[in-house]
């Protein structure tokens, strides 16, 4: 019985071990680990007419919702979208237009208050790289409109036909030191080999 025990508790940490491995596999970025991290599959709930087909994974450092902070508000999401994705600046215009009322729609709790349409301007600097700003509702803090600053960049997973789509945000200037510690968060180099998984 003892015997038993023990090769079952074994077997138990054997699988966890594999399992957290597993898990590791899935991460797109490399980010710092106090990093909180969410996850949405497309179609993402609150933005149903993004018509993809992958997932969205996003982080967010520790004092992203403190308005006296440096992070307040920067973080940074990557899309893994099956297929080659035509990005350009108007597609990257609607497709944050849609994600961020969307977004904004179903934070706010005012069901007699609609919430302002988001202005988004985007401005391509290379094949792979995009900059602008966007002018949102912030449902979630301070109820009024804000500016955000917003990279895009894009790589194209040949062989597996896949997208992966960088987007780093912030209200802080591009040449202020929260964008330094935004611009090191990069792709992992097995990104276009993560698996799609819940």
């Amino acid at each position: 019985m003892k015997k038993l025990i023990t090769i079952t508790i074994s077997f138990i940490l054997m699988c966890s071990w594999c399992f957290s491995q597993d898990q590791s596999t899935t991460n797109l970025l490399t980010v710092d680990s106090l990093w909180t991290k969410e996850w949405f599959e497309f179609p993402i709930h609150f933005a149903p007419n993004m018509n993809y087909k992958g997932y969205e994974e996003a982080y967010f450092p520790e004092h992203w919702s403190n308005q006296d902070s440096p992070d307040y508000w920067s973080y940074v999401f990557v899309w893994n979208i099956d297929g080659q994705l035509p990005l350009g600046e108007q597609q990257l215009e609607h497709d944050l237009q849609l994600y961020f009322d969307g977004l904004m729609t179903v934070v706010n709790k005012n069901k007699d208050f609609k919430v302002p349409q988001s202005t988004i301007v985007i401005i391509q600097q290379n094949k792979n790289a995009f900059k602008g700003k966007m002018r949102l509702y912030n449902a979630f803090h301070t109820k009024r409109m804000m500016l955000l600053n917003v990279m895009v960049s894009s790589h194209y997973c040949k062989t597996q036909n896949r997208t992966l789509v960088l987007f780093r945000f912030s209200p802080s200037d591009f040449n202020t030191e929260i964008w330094n510690k935004l611009n090191r968060i990069t792709l992992q180099s097995n990104s276009c080999n993560a698996i799609l998984k819940k």
